[in-house]
């Protein structure tokens, strides 16, 4: 099982070669958020760059999510390219936060370097083309509800490397179909009982 830590430190590894969002979920309702200084990152995908009124390092061309939106206890391939001005040493850093509705569950600052070892990546990471290709691992459950991330990332000298955001609903899933039909045969049980008991 993800953990809440996982899922923010990771919404910035993968989609450029250094960061990516992964989403679980079964029924998932995905949105760009609108506020000023936000835009959709091209492809098919769920995340969007914020603050883009401020110079960043980090360039991302595109990201694509397959299958998009994620199945729950199915596999989520991300594949993004972009392109990194400076190099990225130790001493970088992620804040993340998380909320679940107007609730703020995470509000952290992260070691880059480290988080970025969950996808096969370590630091220096180099300037340039970034290409990236991962396969995660999506878990059967997750609370149901709205949540809203936001990943800011830095150099060790607080140079701004990028921003990424994303809104994502968690639904209910929908009972399997021999679950309602056992339950409506036995509702037509108790009415047939109910039935001969009142003759």
């Amino acid at each position: 099982m993800v953990s809440l830590r996982q899922l923010a430190a990771l919404s910035l590894l993968g989609s450029t070669g250094v960061f990516s969002l992964p989403v679980f979920t079964d029924e998932l309702s995905l949105q760009f958020p609108g506020p000023p200084g936000t835009k959709p990152i091209p492809g098919d995908n769920p995340c969007a760059i914020c603050d883009t009124y401020e110079p960043q390092l980090l360039t991302i061309n595109s990201l694509t999510i397959t299958p998009n939106p994620p199945e729950a206890g199915s596999n989520l391939t991300i594949e993004a390219t972009g392109f990194l001005k400076e190099d990225i040493t130790d001493g970088a850093y992620v804040a993340v936060e998380v909320r679940y509705g107007y609730v703020k569950l995470v509000n952290q600052e992260f070691d880059l370097c480290e988080q970025i070892e969950n996808v096969d990546m370590s630091c220096p990471i180099t300037k340039g083309p970034r290409t990236i290709k991962k396969v995660v691992e999506l878990p059967k459950e997750i609370p149901p509800g709205k949540y809203t991330v936001k990943a800011q990332a830095f150099t060790d000298e607080d140079e701004y490397i990028t921003c990424l955001t994303a809104s994502v609903t968690f639904a209910i899933p929908p009972p399997k179909l021999s679950s309602i039909t056992e339950s409506v045969k036995g509702w037509v049980s108790n009415v047939k009982r109910a039935f001969v008991a009142y003759l």
